[in-house]
C-alpha cells in the first residue's frame, strides 16, 4: 500500500507540472488535467485509457507517463514491450528522463524483440509524419539514426530536410551533418523524394 501511495502521488505531481506547460495545445492540457483528476480520484482505468489516447496523438508527456505506468505495474498489469515502445517515442520527442527507464528495460527485452518493436515505432512515426505532425517528423529522423540496426543517414536526411522546409530551423544542423554520409547521386534522389513528401504535407493544410 505504501508503494502504491507514493507512486500515485508521483503520477499526480508529474501530470500537474506538465499540464501547465506551454508546449501543449489547450485541448491536450485539458485532457492532461482530466488524467490528473482521474488519478486523484483513483479512477485508474479512465486515466489509463486517456493516457493511451494522448500517447497515440504523440503527446510526449503522456507517452512518458504511460511507459512508466506499464513498467511499474501498480495501477495496471506490467507490459515491458509496450513500455519500451512508448518510452522510446517519448525520448525521441525530448523526454530525456526516459533514458533511465530504457536502461532498466534493456536487459528485459531480447535483441530480436527490440528490432521488431523498433520497426513498429518507425511505422507509428511514419504515419504521423506524412500526416504533417512536425514533432513526429523530427522523431522519425532521429529514429533512423538511433533505433535502426545501423544508422540510416539517407532516411534521416530526408526527414530532417522536410523538417527544415516546414520551418523547424533547429533541424538544419542535423540535416547538414547527414550529407557527408550520403553518396552524391543518392543525395539528389533523396532530395527529390523529400520534395514530394514536403509538397504532400503542405497540400494537407491548403
Amino acid at each position: 500500500m505504501r508503494i502504491n501511495y507514493f507512486f500515485n502521488i508521483f503520477l499526480l505531481i508529474f501530470i500537474f507540472m506538465h499540464s501547465t506547460n506551454n508546449v501543449y495545445s489547450s485541448n491536450h492540457k485539458i485532457q492532461l488535467k482530466e488524467v490528473y483528476d482521474n488519478l486523484r480520484n483513483k479512477e485508474f482505468s479512465e486515466a489509463i485509457i486517456k493516457l493511451k489516447l494522448l500517447s497515440e496523438k504523440n503527446v510526449t508527456i503522456a507517452q512518458s507517463l504511460y511507459s512508466k505506468v506499464l513498467y511499474v505495474g501498480n495501477i495496471t498489469t506490467q507490459d515491458f514491450e509496450i513500455s519500451y515502445f512508448w518510452a522510446n517515442i517519448a525520448r525521441l520527442g525530448g523526454e530525456k528522463e526516459n533514458e533511465n527507464l530504457l536502461g532498466k528495460l534493456d536487459n528485459l527485452i531480447s535483441k530480436d524483440n527490440k528490432i521488431k518493436i523498433n520497426e513498429k515505432i518507425k511505422n507509428f512515426l511514419s504515419k504521423l509524419a506524412v500526416s504533417g505532425n512536425k514533432l513526429a517528423i523530427i522523431q522519425l529522423a532521429k529514429c533512423n539514426l538511433e533505433l535502426s540496426e545501423e544508422p540510416n543517414y539517407e532516411d534521416a536526411y530526408k526527414w530532417f530536410n522536410i523538417a527544415v522546409a516546414l520551418g523547424i530551423k533547429s533541424a538544419k544542423n542535423k540535416r547538414d551533418e547527414m550529407i557527408n554520409n550520403i553518396e552524391t547521386q543518392k543525395l539528389f534522389e533523396i532530395q527529390k523524394e523529400s520534395n514530394k513528401i514536403f509538397n504532400k504535407i503542405k497540400n494537407l493544410g491548403d
